[in-house]
């Protein structure tokens, strides 16, 4: 078997391909290797544990390849073609897909157009209301076909009381540049914020307003090629995956916010309130938002802990402190904060 670094030394050829392209633009995430080459683009699954998934076996790989094949295809049917292998043939030599020993799965998809995704055009100036109405259409077609599992509501709760603890641990650490005292504020805040939202989230639940989301809708995520394709869900965990939509929305326009944009959100929560016909209290609102930006913070500062952002950790950094402000502003909006600090 190769090893790990050999098959992504390989995936970085261009001759891995077979004539698709002349160059290889290689992508390392928390738990993949993504590599573009010409129209297609090939994920890479890292054999790694975290607290939510295991990957650290080949067959845990593939089968979350195909769920993530099977659950994109919900929001971008053309674009997540298939599961292929990467074998290993008798003279050692390795390929994709062919007849051979199977030594890791690849999901492979088509190249969407960088121009046309959510977060470049709000880095130029350029979405106008018919981008978002038509994003909210797209969305609110979704969410009404979605499926509605019955959950236990003390389950979900204690879910997100997990997450914060996991905050906790994580921004615990005060190695790097950041400020540690608004650390701490924002994480005790947030705790008390869960206790005062606590009846209305259960209420949704048992309402049956909860829905199988997307998971991780932020603006690199979506592209405005005709149709729309939302693509890279969350697939490792289905219970991160069942959302208030208006939690999911209120993360998009968190992290529209964070590139600039901080209008976005407030536009697509209201299109998404009539197209719905359904709501929740601005407080909720930025209840969802504050809780949401909490989590970025903390993902954002694994960065500078597990050693991935040592060439770079100012820009992390950087990041970690930008989401702490935003979910600080949410939660003094909604009136848990004392201060609205914003970084």
């Amino acid at each position: 078997m190769h090893s790990l670094n050999e098959k992504i030394s390989f995936l970085r050829k261009p001759e891995a391909y077979q004539g698709r392209g002349s160059e290889v633009t290689a992508l390392e995430t928390h738990m993949s290797w993504v590599f573009l080459c010409g129209d297609r683009v090939y994920k890479l699954k890292k054999p790694t544990v975290g607290p939510f998934f295991d990957f650290s076996t080949l067959a845990a790989r593939e089968w979350n390849c195909l769920e993530e094949l099977r659950l994109n295809r919900r929001l971008a049917p053309d674009t997540y073609l298939r599961v292929v292998p990467l074998v290993s043939l008798p003279d050692g030599s390795l390929v994709i897909g062919g007849q051979g020993t199977v030594e890791e799965w690849l999901l492979e998809m088509r190249r969407l157009p960088e121009h046309l995704m959510l977060s470049q055009l709000l880095k130029t100036g350029a979405v106008g209301d018919d981008h978002l109405h038509r994003l909210a259409d797209f969305l609110a077609a979704f969410y009404r076909s979605a499926e509605r599992p019955a959950i236990d509501p003390l389950d979900h709760f204690r879910m997100l009381e997990c997450q914060n603890d996991i905050n906790r641990q994580v921004l615990r650490h005060e190695e790097f540049e950041i400020d540690h005292e608004a650390v701490r504020h924002l994480l005790d805040d947030v705790d008390r914020a869960l206790h005062c939202f606590r009846e209305r989230i259960i209420q949704r639940i048992n309402d049956g307003r909860y829905v199988e989301g997307h998971g991780d809708l932020r603006p690199e995520h979506i592209c405005f090629c005709d149709p729309i394709a939302i693509f890279d869900c969350l697939e490792f965990d289905r219970r991160l995956r069942i959302i208030d939509p208006f939690d999911e929305i209120a993360f998009l326009g968190m992290e529209c916010a964070f590139l600039g944009s901080p209008t976005v959100g407030e536009t697509l929560f209201q299109l998404l309130r009539k197209r719905l016909e359904d709501h929740i209290s601005r407080e909720q609102k930025e209840f969802y938002t504050a809780f949401r930006a909490t989590m970025r913070a903390r993902m954002a500062y694994s960065h500078l802990l597990d050693g991935s952002a040592r060439l770079s950790p100012a820009i992390w950094e950087k990041k970690t402190s930008k989401y702490i402000g935003l979910a600080r502003g949410a939660l003094y909006r909604c009136g848990i904060a004392e201060t609205n600090y914003t970084g």
